[in-house]
């Protein structure tokens, strides 16, 4: 791997994304100043300098291209398009921006979507599967949205009340909430009744879910992250307990990410400073194995997914740190191709190229 890249941005990143089936242009968020911001990046293209004499001196660091303020600290940023970017709000609002010929413009906003009844509440999750948007708060509700913006919004709120942290769809239809307290709630939204089918529990430990996300060639698999950096694997066809628990960071798991086309490999940020990347390829097993999830005694079919599988062979289980020394949170990070970027408390972006898998 080539060595990481440090960008001082002058902007505290509490999100970072690509944009889809890009490896030069991201999206960062900002947090925690008096004017936060969504910016878009493009890396320089190599091609243009090729017979400039002076390449040498060619500075190959990120540029904004785009730049728009936002109310409020950026909670979760969801790059819908090569145009399209969605956006929550610690003031309980979700934007939608649009970029387009170097230009960034709000299209829409749902000001204060989630909201207690007397004061504002964090929007803390965003998921889009299609042409639906979901979205999360700290006043325990689930909203659906649509990218036509004239479309009613749908609220659903949680029985106990509890703050969701993070969402995500598991398919078209299905979508799972992580809260404070540790649980996972399962809608199926073609239930009229509006409440939770499923109420998933890693313990009776209050250790709550952080982030998540699904696999990206098989949906019903679930890992998610905790407050106190543990990580958990599930299998959302069993309803019962997680397949695999792992035990990793020493403080909170800000972010994690199955590799787009390799998921094998499984990478997290941390509050701990550090950005790991999980390599399960060595637990694969070409045939068809068994393995239990934990606390079961029915055995289920595990089609050759390493993740279902780690949790009896977690000593085989590759862990490798990409941060080298750091001594600040990392509250992001996404991958594209190769190229692995973060964001970090001390206004750090962080670029690793030539990640291997």
């Amino acid at each position: 791997m080539s060595p990481i890249k440090i960008k001082f941005v002058s902007r505290k990143i509490s999100k970072i994304r690509w944009q889809p089936k890009s490896t030069s242009v991201f999206v960062t968020g900002s947090y925690n100043d008096d004017d936060n911001q969504i910016c878009v990046w493009k890396f320089p293209d190599p091609n243009s300098h090729m017979n400039d004499d002076t390449e040498n001196d060619v500075d190959d660091d990120p540029q904004i291209i785009g730049i728009k303020s936002v109310a409020g600290s950026v909670t979760d940023l969801k790059v819908a398009s090569d145009e399209l970017i969605f956006t929550s709000s610690s003031l309980g609002s979700i934007f939608l921006f649009k970029y387009s010929d170097e230009n960034l413009q709000c299209l829409h906003s749902w000001e204060k979507l989630h909201k207690f009844q007397n004061n504002t509440a964090s929007a803390t999750g965003i998921a889009i599967k299609g042409q639906d948007v979901a979205t999360v708060g700290e006043d325990g509700k689930l909203c659906l949205l649509n990218f036509n913006v004239n479309q009613k919004v749908r609220e659903i709120a949680s029985s106990d009340l509890c703050s969701f942290t993070c969402v995500t769809y598991i398919r078209h239809q299905e979508i799972v909430a992580g809260n404070s307290l540790g649980y996972l709630r399962l809608w199926d939204l073609r239930s009229p009744s509006g409440t939770s089918s499923h109420l998933l529990t890693l313990s009776r430990e209050q250790r709550g879910v952080s982030c998540m996300n699904t696999h990206p060639t098989q949906s019903h698999i679930l890992a998610t992250g905790y407050d106190d950096g543990s990580l958990c694997i599930w299998d959302m066809r069993q309803d019962k307990k997680p397949m695999s628990q792992l035990e990793g960071h020493s403080a909170a798991v800000t972010e994690l990410l199955f590799h787009p086309t390799n998921p094998d490999f499984l990478y997290t940020a941390s509050l701990d400073s550090s950005v790991w990347q999980w390599d399960a390829s060595s637990l694969r097993n070409p045939v068809s194995a068994f393995s239990t999830p934990l606390d079961s005694q029915e055995p289920s079919i595990n089609k050759g997914n390493p993740w279902l599988n780690c949790d009896a062979h977690k000593h085989k289980l590759e862990i490798t740190s990409l941060s080298g020394q750091t001594w600040t949170c990392v509250n992001s990070l996404d991958l594209s191709g190769t190229t692995l970027i973060w964001g970090t408390d001390n206004e750090e972006l962080c670029i690793l190229n030539d990640i291997a898998v």
